[in-house]
């Protein structure tokens, strides 16, 4: 019999503080100090290392960016998470765009600590669970999902085995929200290597656990202009961005010159009633930049 290899899957790497995937070792020594105490880990023993190969190529339902074909005409949600050693805090944050305009920010800190041990794929989960229920609430029937975790695909999809808890709840969770009408699709993107929105998400992580950044989207917005969908979202990256804010274009801003003649109902209140949460604030703050154009002027 040969000597045996280890192909990890999903791992992580306590030393450097950094997932570990797709990896093929060779010693059971080696494997054990990058899976032993991880939450979720997947890997498996080998005769060959042509099986090692076979097993980490087994994509389930995934693509990845720059080499699969996925839908571009619908809304696409960037999602991360991160994690801080020092206060065992960890973070979650979601950028959606469409047509490379974006459309919502958010991030926030984990409520609680309970799922501490399994460090940033705690608010990874999380943000792509925000992701998709902000697409529902937008009336979105598509949805494209980039990540760099792979196990938000294939814990969603059931394609790895949930051991513990938070991957329980996450596959649940997914599905409920995928089965009240729309299409998730998943897509990997390689972390660090400089996809801007990738990036944005990222830093909007390491923004709300104090974690310094390597300030990617500041440079580049220092050579590039960014279109947001209202001050809103503009505000979130001035966050982290704040030296070039004026590169950062709120869409539409300038269609209140075409506006003149517009009626502007009395009750406004009813117009906005009717209208799904998620649009509301959208509307109401387009209507308060047309009145103070049109009928607030010095």
């Amino acid at each position: 019999m040969g000597k045996k290899v280890y192909a990890i899957k999903e791992g992580f790497d306590f030393n450097k503080n950094e997932k570990v995937q797709d990896l093929i070792v060779n010693t059971w020594d080696q494997c054990l100090k990058l899976v032993k105490g991880v939450k979720g880990a997947k890997y498996k023993s080998f005769e060959s290392i042509e099986e090692a190969k076979a097993f980490l190529k087994e994509q389930g339902n995934i693509l990845k960016k720059g080499e699969d074909n996925y839908p571009l005409d619908c809304l696409h949600a960037y999602v991360d998470g991160s994690y801080n050693v020092s206060t065992e805090e960890y973070a979650y944050g979601v950028v959606a765009v469409r047509n490379d305009v974006v459309q919502y920010i958010g991030s926030g800190v984990g409520k609680s600590n309970s799922e501490k041990n399994i460090r940033q794929i705690a608010g990874e989960l999380e943000a792509a669970v925000k992701a998709t229920e902000y697409a529902l609430l937008s009336g979105e029937k598509k949805l494209v999902i980039f990540h760099d975790y792979a196990g938000i695909c294939y814990h969603a999809t059931g394609f790895w085995e949930r051991k513990d808890e938070s991957s329980k709840k996450y596959y649940e969770k997914m599905n409920e929200l995928m089965n009240k009408g729309i299409e998730v699709i998943f897509v990997k993107v390689d972390s660090h290597t400089g996809d801007f929105f990738n990036e944005l998400v990222d830093e909007k992580c390491k923004e709300q656990l104090g974690i310094d950044s390597e300030k990617v989207v500041e440079k580049w917005l220092s050579s590039n202009k960014l279109r947001v969908l209202n001050s809103n979202v503009k505000y979130e990256i001035e966050k982290v961005a704040p030296k070039y804010a004026d590169n950062i274009l709120i869409e539409n801003e300038s269609l209140g010159q075409d506006t003149v003649g517009i009626e502007i109902p009395d009750s406004i209140n009813d117009i906005l009633e009717a209208l799904p949460e998620s649009k509301r604030s959208e509307v109401l703050e387009y209507a308060k930049k047309i009145y103070a154009k049109h009928f607030n002027k010095a």
